[in-house]
């Protein structure tokens, strides 16, 4: 199958054909989604950055949604209003033919009326799918992504991240340490796969999650993306993924090629882009020959703060090309490599890019997800039930929501009360330890232990609710009918 990044981007606009919703501000869907809860309203904290969140921004999103449509398929109109629409600081003209996302007409960038943030207030109407988008999706990866449609909307899945560059800390450990449960979901990050250097760590994340897995757990995979244009070279180990750290030699200048409004397959940038894609593959068909599925949630956090990406994925451009359209250009084409290219299914693909006008369309994504660290929380707990309804909104189509990084964990009973029924939630790792003892304590660094963020009293409460699925309520996947 011809990728999609080598088609003209009219093509790919027609050939994604995603419906319309009609307005009503309904919380629509199957049986298990969850009921519609208050309007949403712009959140007062939403994600910073995973590496160091206690020192990145807050950032603001728009809560957004298609207008309403009575056709359930694309409208194209020759007479659409001279208008602009604002997406990340910027004006762009509407386009005249709406394919409900970003177009390029007369050598111009333009987006679709339907796609315009301003223009999306309600919830999708359209009810969830039953399977994947990958039609392909290994049975095991059908039946994950079944259970995790059947629990949405009345429990929440218990998550940890790994500590990622330091091998000999154990956090799902940490977390049955002092809850006396294990997390149903843990996360991994391919952050460092690539280097070379005696002293990188984290290149045991793939043998981690399939022994996790085997214990009956589900697994999420992230991935810092460090520098496409080094990760084959000498230089890898110096090889980063920030786009505006204050401090200029932690930032790349790789920057996702694009001309005419689809990928530049001509570019030295789009063969450095799939060296890279194929450097994870080998690692995510290993996952897939355990029979492993994967939540797989690349290009994270791309819109950063206000549309300006703190990594190179969703850096701001000195060219006239949205930086969104970009994100979305190789969003598709990761899944196009993947899927069709390399023939692995064992991924349910979770989009975390945090801003509607970034959106790759729903036959993309299977789940949404929000990261959200609160600095105003104050071990309150909340549901950040605005922050949930912004992202609900997002899709055409109803699509499972979660919360993908967290420091505070929202307390069940506030996410029952305000029904911010969150899929998973996943705490994030410890960063400060001792380096003899690798023990950790009360730090604004360390997301578990300690009681900065979640008091030893929350962690229980939370870990025994009976909303929340640890390891040992899981179904056993591995011998499922």
């Amino acid at each position: 199958m011809k990728p999609l990044a080598q088609l003209p981007l009219s093509l790919v606009l027609l050939s994604i054909a995603l419906v319309l919703t009609a307005c009503g501000g309904g919380g629509g869907g199957s049986g298990s989604t969850p009921s519609s809860a208050a309007a949403s309203v712009n959140p007062s904290s939403i994600a910073t950055s995973s590496i160091a969140p206690s020192s990145t921004p807050v950032s603001s999103s728009s809560s957004v949604q298609p207008p309403s449509s009575s056709s359930q398929q694309i409208s194209s109109s020759s007479t659409a209003p001279v208008a602009r629409c604002t997406v990340d600081g910027k004006q762009w003209n509407i386009c005249v033919t709406d394919n409900n996302e970003w177009g390029f007409e007369g050598g111009n960038y333009c987006i679709a009326h339907s796609f315009c943030p301003a223009n999306r207030t309600s919830f999708p109407s359209l009810e969830a799918r039953d399977t994947p988008v990958d039609d392909a999706a290994s049975a095991k990866t059908k039946t994950i992504y079944s259970y995790l449609k059947s629990i949405w909307g009345e429990k929440t899945l218990a998550g940890q991240q790994d500590l990622t560059w330091k091998d000999d800390i154990d956090m799902a450990q940490r977390v049955y340490n002092d809850t006396g449960k294990y997390p149903a979901l843990m996360g991994y990050d391919f952050m460092n796969y690539g280097m070379t250097a005696n002293w990188v760590e984290g290149l045991e994340q793939t043998e981690e999650a399939i022994a996790y897995a085997n214990k009956g757990g589900l697994i999420t995979f992230s991935w810092h993306w460090r520098d496409p244009a080094l990760l084959n070279t000498n230089s890898v180990n110096n090889a980063n993924f920030y786009a505006r750290e204050s401090d200029a030699s932690k930032n790349t200048n790789f920057t996702i090629p694009v001309v005419n409004g689809e990928l530049d397959t001509s570019s030295p940038a789009y063969n450095q882009l799939n060296a890279g894609i194929d450097l994870i593959a080998e690692e995510l068909k290993k996952l897939a020959d355990a029979d492993v599925p994967v939540l797989w949630r690349p290009l994270h956090e791309a819109s950063g703060y206000n549309g300006d990406g703190w990594f190179w994925w969703g850096r701001t451009r000195t060219d006239d090309v949205p930086q969104s359209l970009a994100q979305i250009l190789l969003w598709r084409h990761m899944y196009d490599r993947l899927v069709n290219h390399h023939d692995i299914h064992n991924l349910l693909w979770v989009w975390n890019g945090q801003n509607a006008a970034w959106y790759p369309g729903d036959d993309y994504v299977d789940i949404v997800s929000h990261d959200i660290y609160d600095n105003s929380d104050n071990k309150t707990y909340k549901s950040q039930i605005a922050t949930y309804n912004q992202a609900r909104k997002y899709p055409v189509e109803t699509k499972m929501v979660a919360l993908s990084e967290n420091s505070y964990i929202p307390d069940p009973d506030n996410i029952t009360a305000d029904s911010a029924w969150w899929l998973w939630f996943m705490t994030w790792n410890d960063g400060n330890f001792n380096q003899t003892t690798l023990v950790s304590d009360t730090h604004a660094d360390n997301f578990w232990s300690g009681e900065y963020y979640n008091t030893n009293a929350h962690k229980t409460k939370v870990y025994t609710h009976n909303n929340v699925i640890t390891l040992d309520e899981l179904p056993d996947f591995n011998h499922a009918d």
